[in-house]
């Protein structure tokens, strides 16, 4: 085995979607199938970002957003230290 899990074709897959398209639902489709809900899952995303790039598009700049975000807080964090330390550093020199 792989170390990067199972493969399965991509006219497995194709036919694992269908039945989630005819109404099942993922986690019935996944168990039937003895494959994970999360693959499955993200089979049915994929699918769906192939079928509309813009959706893809707009999903590709909320995730950049998020990480901008993340980053502008550990920034402001870091910046909030530092004057601390500063405060600290600046009245302990006074004495």
């Amino acid at each position: 085995m792989s170390k990067n899990g199972k493969r399965y074709s991509d006219e497995f897959k194709a036919d694992a979607m269908s039945l989630v398209k005819e109404g099942r639902s993922i986690s019935s489709v996944a168990r039937d199938l003895g494959i994970s809900y999360q693959s499955l899952r993200n089979w049915l995303n994929a699918s769906r970002q192939q079928q509309d790039p813009e959706a893809s598009r707009i999903l590709e700049l909320e995730a950049q957003l998020k990480e901008e975000k993340k980053r502008n807080a550990d920034l402001e964090e870091t910046v909030a230290i530092l004057k601390k330390a500063t405060a600290i550093f600046a009245t302990s020199n006074r004495k």
